[in-house]
């Protein structure tokens, strides 16, 4: 900023020197607001765009969700129905053993009885672990899925074993 001195003598001077440079800081103030304003315009433009942006990324994401959702839904429940009926099968087995167990001697009883109450209790560990299931993400889904086939798959072959030494 400028200190105007007056000159003696020529008043119409200092007048006019003071008016060019009241004008030109009103130009240069006029210039930085503008600037300033067009700029915050522009910023809150760019900041709509990307808000709309973030909410269709989460409008996707919680579709993704969904879709995810309902596919393990219909997953778990061909899962669980076939686990059930290997379960039932495998209940099935164990009653109808139990029977042939009792109409047989004392030693084919001694020998197959401990054999056969292991199988139905992990029979009923098994039903226990798909009733109580609760989905925690898909790693876990995965690795619930492989332990409890390779469960009832054991349960199934020692069945199996069970009954070829029978006869």
């Amino acid at each position: 900023m400028k200190y105007l001195v007056r000159v003696p003598g020529r008043p119409e001077q200092n007048k006019s020197k003071n008016t060019r440079i009241v004008m030109k800081n009103k130009h240069f103030i006029l210039v930085i607001i503008w600037l300033i304003a067009g700029a915050m315009l522009a910023g809150c433009s760019n900041n709509r765009d990307k808000s709309k942006d973030d909410k269709e990324n989460v409008k996707q994401a919680a579709q993704d969700l969904k879709d995810e959702q309902a596919q393990f839904d219909k997953e778990w429940q061909q899962f669980k129905n076939e686990a059930e009926l290997k379960i039932s099968d495998n209940e099935k087995r164990i009653n109808d053993f139990k029977a042939e167990i009792q109409k047989t001697s004392t030693k084919f009883k001694s020998k197959y009885a401990n054999r056969v109450l292991t199988l139905e209790q992990k029979n009923i560990e098994l039903k226990k672990m798909i009733n109580n299931y609760t989905y925690t993400g898909k790693d876990n889904w995965k690795e619930f899925k492989q332990a409890f086939s390779n469960n009832i798959d054991s349960v199934g072959n020692a069945l199996n074993d069970l009954f070829a030494k029978k006869d």
